[in-house]
């Protein structure tokens, strides 16, 4: 069974229950507020709106407007690549030029230092779908690409799925119209408004949806690793000695700064410790002039102790 006729049967499936939902709709709606049927007879007269209405989305679906968005497959694509580079700055600007040039754009970008004087980059790039493969080659040959990957989601019935379900949903907003124009008591009209509301916002999220992946079928993704090749050391480089006296200037004010910064410090460490300095002192004078008072009462006038007096008195 092919994709048109699979789409087919969801719509007149669809259709059909859509019919029958307003049919008991409109048969419940056509109680007066006092319990009591109206008369059957205008219920039957607004019967033909529903077969209008199935009628003409019936004619839609055979003159190929379901059919329409299955004629294509809806395919998403991305990728990604790495790159080693000579100088990553250069690199980038070439990028944006490649990208600029594919009517692209640029969804992020940026350039961080792997370790001192050697840099990366990470982009992620959004280029026309026609124009994936050739931009993926033309990054090939900016550098030395170490990993290339493509992705292929093919989101072909989740599309169509999502523009039927909007398509129903449109003509249900357009039937709820139709029947708030007829609703004749406050009760009906506050009960359609409320459908109305839920149905509008149905809309709005499915075209929000719809439209994120129409972005995404037609604007592929590519990520772009960037990274400076690393120079070997069995090689003699003239690099260590470039920009020397800026080095050395940012080397010596580097120095100065720390030895600054370690005397602030200091100083408000000291600042922080007199209080506790200051009791430390006190209690050593307090303790100091105890002992020596302890030691006085031991000895006597001439510093000799209690018990060598008692020892000469004996003596005599």
């Amino acid at each position: 069974m092919t994709v048109k006729k699979i789409v087919l049967i969801i719509t007149l499936v669809s259709l059909v229950a859509l019919t029958g939902i307003n049919l008991t709709s409109c048969a419940a709606a056509g109680y007066l507020d006092d319990g009591t049927a109206k008369d059957h007879a205008e219920v039957v007269e607004e019967a033909p709106d529903y077969e209008r209405i199935a009628e003409d989305q019936e004619a839609m679906a055979e003159s190929g407007a379901v059919a329409e968005h299955t004629q294509q497959r809806q395919i998403i694509r991305s990728g990604s690549i790495s790159l080693s580079v000579e100088d990553t700055r250069k690199k980038v600007a070439e990028i944006r030029d490649l990208v600029n040039d594919l009517d692209g754009l640029i969804d992020s970008s940026s350039i961080y230092e792997l370790r001192e004087g050697q840099y990366g980059a990470r982009m992620t790039l959004r280029v026309p779908e026609k124009h994936f493969e050739a931009l993926l080659d033309q990054l090939e040959n900016l550098g030395k690409a170490t990993d290339i990957q493509t992705q292929l989601e093919d989101v072909t019935m989740h599309y169509v799925d999502l523009r039927s379900r909007l398509d129903n949903q449109k003509s249900q907003e357009e039937r709820l119209k139709d029947i708030l124009d007829m609703a004749e008591s406050v009760e009906d009209v506050l009960e359609v408004e409320k459908e109305l509301h839920r149905v509008r916002g149905e809309i709005e999220s499915m075209t929000a949806r719809l439209t994120q992946m129409e972005d995404q079928i037609n604007y592929s993704t590519i990520h772009v690793s960037i990274r400076e090749e690393t120079i070997p050391s069995e090689t003699i480089s003239p690099i260590a000695f470039q920009n020397l006296g800026n080095r050395i200037r940012e080397a010596f004010i580097g120095s100065i700064n720390f030895v600054l910064n370690a005397i602030s410090i200091m100083i408000i460490a000291f600042s922080a410790l007199i209080p506790v300095l200051i009791i430390v002192i006190v209690l050593a004078i307090i303790i100091w002039l105890l002992i020596r008072r302890h030691h006085r009462r031991k000895t006597g006038p001439r510093g000799d102790s209690s018990e060598t007096k008692y020892t000469d008195s004996d003596d005599q």
